[in-house]
């Protein structure tokens, strides 16, 4: 693929993803300022696992993870696991199954709802119908090992299966699965009971698909680096799961990490854009400007770690967002919006 080709399916994808076409700068193809750097510029978004949970019994419930155990299919109980980007399972007596071999495969996921009181947990039953190999577009370290799963959520109130994911941009209704999940607060948990499926709307599936599997050697700490990834993409500034962008909006992403690396780079610059932020697992380490206005907000949610531009966490360069709360892993620009 082109990088021009990159750059107007990243425009693409910021239309489809709900944002006004006004309000989101489309990079120009005839600009000469247009360089390797397209290759990282992305259409970001709110949402983390990205599921859309079907069903009266379900409305406010988020999902904590599926479970590793339980799973059943052909009338047998299946033990799961993740191996990189890929469901296997295992059943005393029997081969382990990996690829199709899982199609028609029921799992189960644990979901709550924190908001009421007391709080409320539920099991959402899914099916496995379509799985099939990782495009290598969304595949930046040529490292493969990964599959797209088709899900459909049993809803009990109608005796109906709808899927689980909305449509992306390619048109498909597919997640990748991650072995740890995330809390509301947004933070990776490992995890020996529950698996994510993240939907490839959602920021975990994008961050993966941006490179930052978190599974991969030779790059250090990957883990963490996908951790970081989704608390960029989501603009989660204070490191608290709170998202403060808007669907859709594009950025440009880099990192400096150790040999092979980068994964992503920052070989030009992108017209209209400027530099955002330093980021760790826990949030920005410090901040240029907000991608979307949001001071009063970060002065309210956290106002100990952020403060405004021109004192002490303020940083317009890589350079200067080092030694901010340790050390940033990514970094990036957007345009004002």
């Amino acid at each position: 693929m082109s990088i021009l080709q990159i750059s107007y399916r990243a425009v693409l994808a910021a239309i489809l993803g709900g944002c006004l076409a006004e309000a989101v700068p489309a990079a120009d193809p005839s600009d000469s300022t247009l360089t390797k750097a397209q290759t990282s510029l992305f259409a970001q978004g709110m949402r983390m696992q990205g599921m859309r949970m079907q069903g009266i019994r379900m409305q406010g419930m988020t999902m904590q993870g599926i479970r590793l155990s339980g799973a059943t299919l052909s009338n047998k109980e299946w033990q799961l696991q993740v191996s990189k980007g890929e469901v296997v399972a295992s059943s005393a007596g029997s081969a382990a199954l990996r690829g199709s071999s899982l199609v028609g495969m029921h799992v189960f996921a644990d979901v709550h709802n924190l908001a009421v009181a007391p709080p409320l947990a539920d099991v959402a039953e899914y099916r496995i119908t379509a799985i099939q190999s990782e495009d290598v577009t969304y595949d930046p370290t040529l490292t493969g090992n990964t599959y797209l799963y088709t899900l459909e959520q049993y809803v009990p109130e109608t005796g109906t299966w709808a899927l689980a994911c909305p449509t992306d941009t390619d048109g498909r209704s597919a997640a990748i699965a991650l072995s740890a999940v995330w809390d509301d607060s947004g933070a990776r948990i490992e995890s020996t009971a529950q698996f994510t499926f993240g939907c490839t709307i959602g920021v975990i599936a994008k961050c993966y698909r941006w490179g930052y599997r978190p599974w991969l050697t030779g790059y250090g700490d990957l883990a963490s680096v996908h951790e970081t990834c989704t608390r960029m993409a989501r603009a989660d500034y204070c490191g608290n799961g709170t998202p403060h962008t808007q669907d859709g909006t594009l950025i440009n992403i880099w990192d400096t990490l150790p040999p092979p690396g980068p994964i992503q780079s920052n070989e030009g610059k992108v017209k209209g854009m400027k530099f955002e932020a330093g980021w760790d697992a826990g949030g920005a380490v410090c901040l240029s400007r907000t991608r979307w206005k949001a001071d009063k907000q970060l002065g309210r949610d956290c106002p100990d770690r952020l403060i405004p531009h021109g004192s002490q966490a303020s940083c317009d360069t890589v350079a200067e967002s080092h030694g901010y709360i340790g050390d940033a892993m990514l970094f990036n620009e957007t345009y004002k919006n």
